[in-house]
């Protein structure tokens, strides 16, 4: 179990490194479909938005091994839901970059 935790910290850690540098660059070219079915209206804008959900993942990533171990009932359901609200803020931060004017 050990292992496990230190390779889900070691995840957070990266995802975190990932989301600080789509917040730094400022590009949304890692979301599928941008600039063919997706055209960003503000893409620093949004880029930092973004990243900031993945960084934010990352760090909720990071922290569920020692959560999981010190709360109980916490299971790994618990880290699905979060991944998929996480996924619809992404999805919501776009519509909300398309209707800016």
């Amino acid at each position: 179990m050990l292992v496990i935790s230190l390779v889900l910290m070691v995840l957070g850690v990266v995802i975190i490194y990932v989301g600080f540098s789509v917040t730094r660059k400022g590009k949304t070219s890692f979301i599928a479909g941008n600039n063919e079915l997706f055209f960003p209206k503000n893409e620093k804008k949004l880029a930092g938005r973004i990243g900031l959900v993945i960084m934010l993942f990352g760090v909720e990533t990071f922290l569920f091994p020692a959560i999981y171990h010190f709360l109980d009932g916490v299971e790994g359901d618990h880290f699905a839901v979060l991944a998929v609200l996480h996924i619809l803020c992404v999805f919501i931060l776009m519509i909300a970059d398309q209707m800016e004017r």
